[in-house]
């Protein structure tokens, strides 16, 4: 069996290769992380887990299993399929060992095993390669997919291809699905009903702890109309600046916070707003007194914009109104406050389309706009609270995901059917299901 599929591997290795070179000379961006790619991934401690994300919203989904599974004190290697999601990881985890995912060709993938040897692989939402699958069903080494997804979009293309991807689906030790609806789609793809249960979506659960800022800052925030602009972007700190005139000119008093995602534009952005006639106190030299109408806190320190979104009447989040593609939206829902963004999301896609669902979110395409739709935030805030309460509970189902996730790759590492060994009750009071029906975490288009 392994002749045959080392030839298929040289086979298919010697078939690829003119139309590779030509790529590479063609595109020679291409060429950076190539020895990753075929296997050259970072060496790991053996016996970890390895945990994959497609790209950069599926590593920062996964950040927070990487963080408990360190907390069990276990060693863990990532990887990612694209440069930017390496980078962001390394970025954000500098102390975990991350590289780009092998190829999906026999060599690649045995030689990206032989350097990482895990004892289990995860992968986040639908990374459904089939040779690296096999190899590591072939080595022992359990598969499971963490916040399972199958989309809308992608459906109708999975049941085309569904005789071919079942022998992959038969593979898997475990599928943990975002939602009931899409552990059906894997099902009816040709999982095994015994192996897919609902564990939630990793993107979406809640912190655990609520926000909370300092006695100082607490003070200086007083009773005043408070209107938050997060993680902004050159371009749209005019943007907030413009919004802030927009509200005073209704006749109300307003404080802006702005907090620059790249604390180096501090000083670029306080000179932008000295130069609109505002008066700016800096939150690294807040001094005494409650901040006056009109006046901007410009937040320069770090871990702090969560307890702000709290005390905000309505908060926009940066990354989006320019194509950076967005940051975190789910933040402010987080803390009951009303969020506005702009078009460009592509790194926050859940979350922009739970703020939408719920009424807690609206996306905007320019300033105008931006204003048009915060004036009417601030007009009902009765309404405003009542779509961003929506969105907070919406978010809630989803705590405990990683808490389940944890507790499905226990159960498929100790070999254990992963229907097993689960309480009466989940985090958060979600209800788990002993039976046959393997249904836990949250209710469909949650």
């Amino acid at each position: 069996m392994d002749l045959v599929r080392h030839s298929l591997a040289a086979l298919s290795a010697a078939a690829g290769l003119p139309l590779a070179l030509g790529g590479l000379a063609l595109r020679p961006a291409w060429r950076r992380g190539l020895g990753e790619r075929l296997g050259a991934v970072p060496a790991a401690v053996p016996g970890g887990v390895w945990v994959h994300g497609a790209s950069v919203g599926e590593i920062r989904a996964a950040t927070g299993l990487i963080d408990a599974l360190r907390d069990a004190g276990e060693a863990v290697a990532a990887s990612t399929t694209t440069i930017t999601g390496r980078d962001v990881l390394r970025r954000l985890r500098p102390d975990v060992s991350c590289g780009l995912a092998p190829l999906d060709h026999p060599w690649c993938v045995d030689a990206a095993l032989r350097r990482v040897a895990p004892s289990a692989l995860v992968l986040i939402e639908t990374e459904l390669w089939p040779t690296w699958i096999a190899a590591a069903h072939r080595r022992g080494i359990p598969v499971m997919i963490a916040s399972g997804r199958i989309s809308d979009r992608s459906l109708p293309r999975y049941r085309r291809v569904a005789r071919l991807l079942r022998p992959t689906l038969g593979r898997l030790a475990a599928i943990g699905a975002r939602t009931e609806v899409d552990a059906d789609r894997f099902v009816a793809l040709g999982a095994s009903r015994d192996r897919v249960e609902v564990t939630g979506d990793l993107k979406l659960e809640p912190p655990s702890d609520a926000a909370r800022l300092s006695p100082d800052l607490e003070s200086a925030l007083g009773d005043t109309l408070l209107f938050v602009a997060g993680s902004t972007h050159e371009g749209e700190e005019q943007a907030a600046l413009a919004v802030l005139a927009a509200v005073e000119a209704t006749g109300r008093e307003a404080v802006l916070t702005l907090a620059p995602r790249h604390p180096n534009r501090t000083e670029a952005v306080l000179s932008l707003c000295q130069r609109a006639g505002r008066s700016v106190r800096k939150r690294s030299r807040l001094g005494a007194g409650v901040l006056r109408p009109g006046e901007v806190l410009l937040v320069d320190t770090l871990g702090e914009l969560a307890g702000l979104y709290a005390h905000a009447a309505v908060a926009f989040v940066g990354g989006s109104l320019v194509p950076v593609g967005g940051h975190n939206v789910l933040e402010p829902i987080q803390q009951g406050c009303p969020v506005v963004f702009g078009p460009h999301t592509e790194n926050a896609t859940e979350g922009a389309a739970l703020a939408l669902r719920t009424g807690a979110g609206r996306r905007v395409t320019d300033t105008e706009e931006m204003t048009r739709v915060v004036l009417c935030f601030l007009e009902d805030p009765e309404a405003a609270r009542s779509g961003a309460e929506r969105g907070r509970q919406a978010l809630l189902l989803h705590r405990g995901a990683t808490e389940r996730t944890m507790d499905l790759l226990r159960r498929v590492r100790e070999g254990a059917d992963p229907r097993e060994g689960k309480g009466d009750q989940g985090e958060g009071g979600l209800v788990r299901d002993a039976g046959p029906s393997r249904r836990t975490g949250p209710a469909p288009g949650a």
